[in-house]
């Protein structure tokens, strides 16, 4: 999990989601006082918004007024018309983001891609190690051969939480 700002009240985390077949996906999230708000992004809209990120952004450090969309289906991410907040959409409903957190973003966003990618290389090893893990009543260890890049005694305590 990353945290976009300092207040550590808006994050973007890359995990499997056990409600979508373990998909592994990029959450956007605000935690507001009301309650907190996340926008789940697919490995398309992630390469999207890594497209779109950095022009963005630019449009926003110089002040204009030139407005800036990137959409892919539900997703749009654009520049508001008088230096505010960019705002991140899935459907209708979104985040905004700050001048220093799109340059945050910026700079650490081709880690969250670099990790989604491990994620999706390694999909088939936790599905694996999860129809090993469900039948089982103890820890069972991961295969020598399994990716490197997942923690597999964390995402037992998980499963063994899930259920």
């Amino acid at each position: 999990m990353f945290f976009v700002n300092e207040d550590k009240n808006k994050y973007v985390s890359v995990a499997f989601y056990p409600a979508r077949d373990q998909q592994p996906l990029v959450e956007f999230g605000a935690i507001r006082r009301g309650g907190s708000k996340s926008l789940i992004l697919t490995d398309e809209k992630v390469a999207t918004l890594a497209d779109c990120l950095p022009a963005i952004r630019d449009s926003m450090c110089v002040g204009g007024d030139r407005v800036i969309k990137c959409e892919s289906g539900s997703f749009r991410l654009h520049t508001p018309r008088r230096n505010g907040s960019a705002r991140l959409f899935v459907g209708t409903e979104y985040i905004s983001l700050s001048q220093p957190d799109m340059d945050y973003l910026v700079r650490v966003f081709h880690i969250i891609q670099q990790q989604l990618r491990d994620y999706i290389i390694a999909l088939p090893d936790v599905l694996s190690y999860m129809t090993s893990s469900l039948t089982s009543t103890s820890y069972i260890e991961s295969a020598p051969n399994a990716s490197k890049n997942i923690d597999y005694p964390h995402l037992y305590e998980e499963l063994v939480t899930f259920l």
